[in-house]
């Protein structure tokens, strides 16, 4: 049996008390510390007996691995104060708001020579994983992800709150290089970019467009991809898909399995295995540079054709 991870887990907002359920859950994991800000959820957890602690230094003090849940600003600080202590990092999306705070987290990870990964979740989605052995088939594709409006997540803009998820699936299935980048963005309740259209062709002649937007009246997470010979749709909030041979006339439906997983417990499983048996990771903190670059150009670029839509 393996050993068992000591976790401390830095905010217990919505997402961190999540990741807190699952981790009571893991076997690999032995949960040793707990902080958060607010002294509300402070005294909560303590009514719980939950093993909560009154700094964030004691909790690196007490932890060999750190799972950073907080809001996205906080990032950068907690990871690095993490990693100068040799603690392994789970960072949620987005990691950092800025190309300067991801690059000083790559240096001191390198430096310190442990564990730094991004909690990109969709990437464990049971639809996303039954269409990956697949991807080299898909040519284009067309993500949406619509949610109603909520506080949560908006101290940054939609692009880093919502469709960094979609770029990050769209960069795992691709890695490519972009050739053309288009985007348009609206804000109706914060000052930043709440709904954004984008378009991105790749030197090698694939490409996505996305429609992202947490303005709307209802809930949806999806992409459609296709190829010469295969066209899916994948729905990430239902985990089902539908996949078509589109040789045949008309097109015939293709049976394809879908695993039965949850995708938060099997992101942790993943940064446990990868902390005990040192596998390499598609979600460190290298490979998702490349998807935080996509990010921020079209940061740049809807700030620039920011409208207001009331």
């Amino acid at each position: 049996m393996s050993r068992r991870v000591r976790v401390g887990l830095v905010g217990l907002g919505h997402m961190g008390r999540l990741h807190l359920k699952r981790l009571l859950e893991l076997p690999a994991a032995e949960v040793v510390a707990l902080f958060d800000t607010d002294s509300a959820v402070v005294q909560a957890l303590q009514a719980q007996g939950l093993p909560v602690v009154p700094s964030y230094e004691a909790l690196l003090e007490a932890s060999e691995a750190v799972i950073i849940a907080s809001p996205t600003p906080t990032h950068a600080a907690y990871a690095e104060a993490a990693l100068r202590t040799r603690r392994h990092v789970l960072i949620e999306k987005p990691v950092t708001t800025s190309l300067e705070a991801l690059e000083r987290l790559l240096t001191l990870q390198d430096e310190a020579g442990v564990v730094a990964l991004v909690g990109h979740i969709e990437r464990f989605n049971p639809a996303f994983q039954a269409l990956w052995p697949l991807r080299q088939q898909f040519h284009h594709f067309s993500f949406e992800r619509l949610a109603p409006w909520t506080p949560r997540g908006s101290e940054v803009s939609v692009v880093l709150d919502l469709l960094v998820h979609d770029l990050d699936l769209f960069w795992a299935l691709t890695e490519g290089c972009i050739a053309d980048l288009r985007a348009v963005a609206y804000r109706t309740f914060t000052e930043k970019a709440d709904t954004v259209q984008v378009w991105i062709d790749l030197v090698d002649g694939r490409g996505a467009s996305f429609s992202i937007s947490r303005n709307a009246p209802y809930r949806q997470r999806r992409f459609l991809a296709h190829g010469p010979t295969l066209w899916a749709e994948a729905n990430l909030l239902t985990r089902t898909v539908q996949l078509w041979d589109i040789t045949s006339n008309p097109p015939q439906s293709l049976p394809l399995p879908i695993p039965h997983a949850d995708a938060l417990q099997a992101e942790l499983e993943h940064f446990l295995q990868v902390i005990t048996e040192g596998l390499a990771s598609p979600l460190s903190l290298e490979h998702v540079y490349g998807v935080m670059l996509w990010a921020w150009k079209v940061e740049a670029l809807a700030e620039q054709r920011l409208v207001f839509a009331p």
